[in-house]
């Protein structure tokens, strides 16, 4: 019978030898996973409120400056145009250099040995990231509209408005999808270790205690991201921390199979 409930380790695991001798004796490997699951969701609270945070933030504070330049652009059978002189130059508000040109005559066709990052052309748009181009966006996905300045603020708004929520769900199965691969992965090398040092652990037992041993790791990482604590080294920082838990983990519950 189980002496501690699924809340239990998101502090016990910390220090308690208990709670893993529980988690390995009396813990299905079901259990531990929706335990895992609902810990990634928990870690991911804070980061989404910081990423919500800033995202909002950019779009109230620094899109409207480029969005006040922006011409009316129509886009009918798959083709953009304005009615301005091109290329159409929108200015990046503090340092005046071009950060998005507009120019459905074709005359523009990259933005090599340009300062802008997006090129609106008469079929697509464009986006440049580290000095490489990528089409994100064809014409004919949109039909018909003609995007105004209102249009725009409207859909930026909805996008602030729904940007954490539309996200979240997405974070927490992919960042989950990682920990499993994660600890059956280890799970593998705990279960050779454990035959070669005849520490009687089997693999699912493993798992289960696994599942629980990361438990500080998602809680650190999530505590210093909301809180912007600049960590030296971070990679290294992880893994000794998911090291050292691990085998605090695997010492606690050889003990209680040899018990």
């Amino acid at each position: 019978m189980r002496k501690f409930n699924i809340i239990d380790p998101l502090y016990m695991s910390f220090y308690s030898k208990e709670i893993y001798q529980d988690v390995a004796r009396n813990w299905s490997t079901r259990l531990c996973l929706l335990y895992l699951l609902s810990l990634t969701a928990i870690c991911w609270i804070p980061g989404i409120i910081r990423l919500d945070t800033d995202v909002t933030y950019y779009i109230d504070n620094i899109v409207p400056k480029y969005v006040v330049q922006m011409p009316v652009i129509e886009i009918s059978k798959g083709e953009a145009s304005i009615k301005e002189p091109q290329p159409y130059l929108i200015k990046e508000p503090d340092s005046g250099e071009t950060a998005i040109i507009i120019d459905t005559t074709g005359a523009t066709k990259s933005l090599e040995n340009s300062t802008a990052f997006i090129l609106l052309t008469k079929d697509r748009l464009t986006l440049k990231k580290d000095n490489k181009e990528r089409t994100v966006l064809e014409m004919h996905d949109l039909g018909d509209v003609t995007i105004t300045r209102t249009m725009a603020f409207e859909w930026l708004e909805a996008y602030t408005e729904w940007f954490g929520i539309m996200v979240y769900p997405f974070a927490v199965m992919l960042s989950y999808a990682f920990r499993i691969i994660q600890i059956l992965l280890l799970g593998v090398v705990g279960a050779v270790a454990s035959r070669i040092f005849k520490v009687g652990l089997d693999y699912r037992l493993l798992i289960r205690i696994f599942a629980v041993a990361v438990t500080p790791l998602l809680i650190f990482d999530a505590l210093t991201g909301f809180f912007r604590i600049d960590v030296p080294m971070p990679l290294v920082a992880d893994l000794i921390l998911t090291t050292g838990y691990l085998i605090f983990a695997i010492r606690s519950s050889a003990t209680s199979a040899q018990a």
